[in-house]
């Protein structure tokens, strides 16, 4: 596997979409969650081989690039690779599809998987696919909106919705064969991910000081980490 995978770094590519919103107020208050809840999933010290799902130019895998871990990045969008690969060449990056990783199985210390459940209708076969290429007692960290939360409920009076709920993740999760060792529920303010609303930071604060991210079930985005249970001999 190379790390150039044949993408060319000779035409520069604008920042995505997804870049330029994590720079905004409510982007960084999300980065920030995300980040912090990874870093305390994930013991880097001990993780050799990171597998970042659903990629796009870097975001999270620059957190376990910065450890100096090997990571793979994954994606279907090309542009977005491209951009990545101007951003760095540490990184394994590999256009591909989470329901059919071309990985052998059991490879990876960890995988990744933030922000990409939302648009895989078949969470089942990713979370398979998920489970095959991670080693025994190996961590998980995703994430995803949840169907369940009002925030959900107000989307949908906008024609729009998140695709899993709360409690269809933590079944799949189950019946696929991982122990859930943390959860967090986050995302309760009122704004887009690209607002630049000055009072993100005041509720944010308020978020955590009402135990708005315990709140798991209801909460508009959840965390969770979780670890592929080892096969019984």
């Amino acid at each position: 596997m190379e790390k150039t995978n044949g993408m060319s770094a000779s035409v520069s590519i604008q920042e995505t979409h997804w870049e330029m919103a994590a720079k905004t107020r409510m982007g960084k208050y999300l980065t920030t969650i995300e980040k912090t809840f990874i870093e305390k999933a994930v013991d880097f010290s001990k993780t050799s081989f990171v597998l970042d799902v659903g990629a796009e130019s870097g975001r999270i895998s620059f957190i376990a690039l910065n450890t100096k871990t090997s990571v793979v990045s994954i994606d279907i969008d090309c542009v977005s690779l491209r951009r990545f690969k101007q951003r760095t060449n540490q990184a394994y990056i590999v256009a591909a599809d989470a329901r059919k990783l071309p990985f052998v199985s059991e490879v990876f210390d960890a995988v990744f998987m933030i922000e990409v459940l939302d648009y895989i209708s078949e969470l089942e076969v990713a979370l398979n696919e998920c489970k095959r290429v991670l080693g025994p007692n190996s961590d998980c960290v995703l994430s995803f909106g949840n169907k369940s939360s009002f925030k959900a409920k107000l989307k949908g009076l906008k024609g729009k919705s998140y695709l899993h709920s709360y409690s269809g993740v933590r079944q799949v999760l189950f019946g696929t064969g991982f122990y859930l060792q943390a959860q967090l529920g986050y995302n309760w303010l009122p704004f887009g991910r690209i607002s630049q609303n000055r009072l993100v930071s005041v509720l944010s604060r308020l978020e955590w000081a009402f135990g708005l991210r315990r709140l798991r079930r209801y909460s508009p985005w959840v965390m969770f980490h979780v670890v592929k249970q080892a096969s019984e001999l």
